[in-house]
């Protein structure tokens, strides 16, 4: 298992390579955002973005699986606010493809568990979802 510091740096990794960088970037600029990109011809420019998005975030979930004290990754991670961004795409993908981003999926609902264990306030969970750590998703 690997520890805390390791898990940050590989997401930190992964989240900064430029092909991610530049899905996340297409991302923001696409009016509809995730849902339209998963929605746009396959093989196109916004198709292989958000495949790009999900499957990091897929990733992510996988090295994940299994942290006992998730705490100090989920406190400086994304996850809830890619989640909510990536959401309509997942949903939509998942509609031809059967268990689609069901990694990401379980981790979102693993980071919502903690946050209401961990009782973070409204602020917290707002400064999250919205974005605080999201730097390029």
């Amino acid at each position: 298992m690997p520890d805390e510091a390791s898990l940050l740096l590989a997401f930190e990794l992964l989240r900064n390579n430029p092909a991610y960088h530049a899905a996340e970037v297409l991302r923001r600029r696409t009016p509809g955002g995730s849902g339209a990109m998963a929605s746009a011809p396959e093989g196109s420019e916004e198709r292989r973005a958000v495949l790009l998005l999900i499957s990091t975030w897929e990733v992510i979930a996988v090295l994940m699986d299994g942290v006992k004290k998730p705490d100090k990754v989920f406190e400086v991670t994304p996850v809830c606010h890619m989640y909510d961004e990536l959401k309509a795409a997942i949903e939509a993908l998942a509609r031809h493809i059967p268990g689609f981003g069901a990694n990401f999926v379980r981790l979102s609902a693993e980071y919502q568990a903690w946050l209401k264990k961990k009782k973070k306030d409204a602020k917290y969970i707002s400064a999250a979802c919205g974005g605080m750590h999201a730097k390029f998703g």
